[in-house]
C-alpha cells in the first residue's frame, strides 16, 4: 500500500515538472456502425469553419485559451493549440498542439461534417461544387484543460461554443462540456477528452438539424 502511494506520488511529482511542448494528434472519431445515419435527403453542403477564439496572456481561468506572450498573434501556433499543461499550483508549464497540418478549425469542421451526414446530408469537399449550401462555422470556444481537485485527483476537460450558420436557416449555436477524472494528466489524456469533445460536438449539433 505504501509503495503504491509513493509510485503515485512520484507521477505526479513529474508531471508537475515536465516543462515542455507537446504534439498530440486527435482525430475526429466517425459514428459507430451501430448509429446508422438517415436517409439521403438530396442535398449537399460544404462545410468550413473558423477559429474565432480569443487568446489572454494570464486568464482567470485555466477553460480560457492562453500562450506565452510572443505566441498569442503567431497564427501558425494558435490555429493548433488546444490546451495548455498546469503544475499542481496551478501554473502554466507547457501548451498541447496538434502535429502540423492539423487545425482545432478543421477538426471541428469534421465533427460538424459527421453531424451532417448522420442527418442524411452529403458533405462535399469542394467550395462551390454544384447544388451545394455552405455551412460557415464560427469556433468561437474550443479548449481542453486540466483543474486539481485535491492531492492526487484531477478533472480534465473540454469545452466548444461554435456559431454555424448555413443559407436559408436560422443560425444554431453548439455548446459543449466533456469531463474526466484523471490522476495523471498524458498526451493520452489529452487526446481522449478532446476527442471526447468533437464527438460532443457532432451529437449536440445533430439534435439540432
Amino acid at each position: 500500500m505504501v509503495r503504491s502511494v509513493l509510485g503515485v506520488a512520484v507521477l505526479v511529482l513529474l508531471a508537475g515538472c515536465a516543462i515542455n511542448r507537446s504534439e498530440v494528434d486527435v482525430n475526429v472519431v466517425q459514428p459507430a456502425e451501430s448509429q446508422a445515419p438517415a436517409p439521403s435527403n438530396g442535398k449537399k453542403v460544404y462545410i468550413i469553419a473558423v477559429d474565432d477564439r480569443v487568446f489572454q496572456i494570464k486568464p482567470d481561468s485555466p477553460d480560457i485559451p492562453t500562450l506565452k506572450y510572443d505566441e498569442i498573434d503567431d497564427k501558425s501556433i494558435t490555429e493548433r493549440v488546444f490546451a495548455r499543461k498546469r503544475n499542481n499550483y496551478n501554473m502554466p508549464i507547457g501548451d498541447v498542439l496538434l502535429p502540423k497540418g492539423q487545425t482545432v478549425s478543421g477538426l471541428v469542421a469534421g465533427a460538424v461534417a459527421n453531424a451532417y451526414r448522420q442527418a442524411g446530408y452529403e458533405v462535399v469537399s469542394t467550395s462551390g461544387a454544384r447544388d451545394a449550401s455552405e455551412v460557415k462555422v464560427h469556433v468561437i470556444e474550443f479548449w481542453s484543460w486540466v483543474k486539481l481537485q485535491g492531492v492526487l485527483d484531477k478533472v480534465v476537460s473540454n469545452k466548444s461554443l461554435l456559431k454555424i450558420k448555413a443559407a436559408g436557416a436560422p443560425e444554431q449555436q453548439v455548446n459543449t462540456l466533456v469531463n474526466e477524472n484523471v490522476k495523471v494528466t498524458t498526451n493520452e489524456d489529452w487526446k481522449k477528452i478532446t476527442e471526447d469533445g468533437l464527438k460532443a460536438i457532432t451529437q449536440e449539433t445533430l439534435k439540432q438539424l
